[in-house]
């Protein structure tokens, strides 16, 4: 068996080791991102690394998912180092982790285990917090039975019976009440986030009017910086993963006086748990209800394309892949080279490239919006007395004045505005058969 330890003894209150399996399919530059996402997983828990271990495997022990005497060695660092916890880069069956930690005598956390610690201690808002907690719940429930494993050790009866058969009866009983309290939890948590996917509906289809855009990325891409930029926002932005699990909105200026509703949203990660996707759902409703999709990539990560290929798994398993979707390769400036972005670009021609912290390229990403949008607008061409100049100033709030002429009875205008508008302007409208409008029969149709 292959194996590598890479030790870094310091104090901290949580010193963990994490542990890492190589198996065939796994190509070395993968096992080596996966661990290095691992680290910032276990540093954004706010734990300690205080050792690496790695086992080349063809398939996962069905005990320990490692080797039995890589167990072993486990054990005996974890005494050396005065680890307290021992973190695994895949998720464990409910079986190994129970076998691990009776081994161990320690804490054993997967890859799942160490997500859900990261949201729980990340969620902010109600909604978040009630999904965070349904997840938790889900995560739980298969998990009860190494808890009361204690209860099967204190028997001492002979024949099966006695007071070693009560134990297990106890311990049997107090699994089934622990299973039914967590479903009944389940069920109260489940029917709260209804009633908030109930209430985000409305809300859709208070601004269904609008042109909604939805960022989707991998955790750490930029998402909520570009957010900042094209909003003037002031959400949290850190060098962690999954900085921000709640979903905002706000409206964003284009050019020629368009505006959209941009939505941010929790980023993507690689193995990121169904049960979690699952969870999330009323969050990540807002990128399947979307016009368009902005897709944020770290155009300087080494790995930017499996991150991409990564966030098109999520957006398969929410049916979101036929979506418009515009590239938005982000972080041009920490590039030293551009060969990769031209690859990218060439892979992907209707991409942007950007700096979301300095607003490189900004203007242009604007522009695309802009012009992706324009076939919603509509030109139209009015007769606006003298006497309604808030018309005319509603024409330059909310559309492109064209031309005006000043005339005798009134001021013509030939303007293009958002179809959502007309009918604010329909008392207006000019008879003029030469006009610009290209929806007259729409506006004269309006109630």
């Amino acid at each position: 068996m292959q194996q590598t330890y890479d030790t870094n003894i310091k104090t901290s209150p949580e010193r963990a080791i994490i542990v890492g399996a190589k198996f065939k399919s796994d190509s070395a530059s993968d096992m080596k991102e996966s661990l290095n996402e691992l680290k910032q997983l276990v540093e954004t828990a706010g734990m300690e690394i205080v050792c690496e271990m790695t086992q080349a495997l063809k398939t996962p022990n069905p005990a320990y998912f490692i080797g039995r005497g890589k167990i072993e060695e486990l054990k005996a660092l974890m005494a050396e180092l005065k680890a307290e916890a021992v973190i695994f880069n895949d998720d464990l069956t409910p079986g190994q982790t129970r076998n691990i930690e009776k081994t161990l005598d320690t804490t054993v956390i997967d890859r799942t285990g160490l997500i859900l610690k990261i949201f729980d201690q990340r969620a902010q808002t109600k909604e978040a917090r009630l999904q965070v907690d349904l997840a938790q719940l889900e995560y739980a429930l298969p998990r009860l039975t190494r808890m009361w494993t204690h209860l099967s050790r204190q028997s001492t009866g002979g024949g099966g019976g006695g007071a070693g058969r009560a134990f297990r009866d106890a311990g049997e009983t107090q699994i089934q009440l622990d299973r039914r309290m967590i479903r009944g939890q389940i069920a109260r948590v489940k029917k709260d986030l209804q009633e908030v996917e109930k209430r985000r509906r409305v809300r859709r289809r208070n601004r269904k009017e609008m042109t909604n855009v939805s960022l989707v990325g991998y955790t750490n891409a930029g998402k909520s910086t570009l957010f900042n930029a094209l909003t003037g926002e002031n959400r949290l932005v850190e060098d962690k993963l999954f900085a921000t699990l709640d979903s905002t909105t706000r409206i964003v200026d284009l050019p020629s006086n368009q505006q959209i509703l941009l939505s941010d949203t929790v980023g993507f990660i690689r193995k990121l748990p169904h049960h979690l996707v699952s969870a999330f759902k009323a969050t990540l409703e807002e990128i399947t209800e979307a016009d368009l999709l902005l897709h944020v990539i770290d155009v300087s990560h080494p790995q930017a394309e499996e991150q991409i290929d990564a966030v098109n798994q999520v957006l398969e398993e929410l049916n979101a892949t036929d979506l418009p979707t515009i590239m938005v390769f982000n972080k041009i400036d920490l590039l030293e080279y551009e060969t990769e972005l031209q690859l990218l670009n060439h892979k992907y021609p209707n991409s942007v490239a950007i700096s979301a912290l300095d607003g490189n390229g900004l203007d242009v990403l604007k522009a695309q919006l802009a012009e992706r949008f324009a076939e919603r607008d509509i030109n139209i061409s009015l007769n606006i007395p003298y006497t309604e100049g808030k018309t005319l100033d509603f024409l330059y709030k909310h559309g492109e004045v064209l031309d005006t002429d000043y005339q005798a009875d009134g001021i013509q205008v030939n303007a293009r505005i958002p179809r959502r508008h007309l009918k604010s302007v329909k008392p207006f409208m000019s008879d003029d058969a030469n006009s610009l409008n290209t929806g007259i029969k729409e506006i004269r149709e309006l109630p």
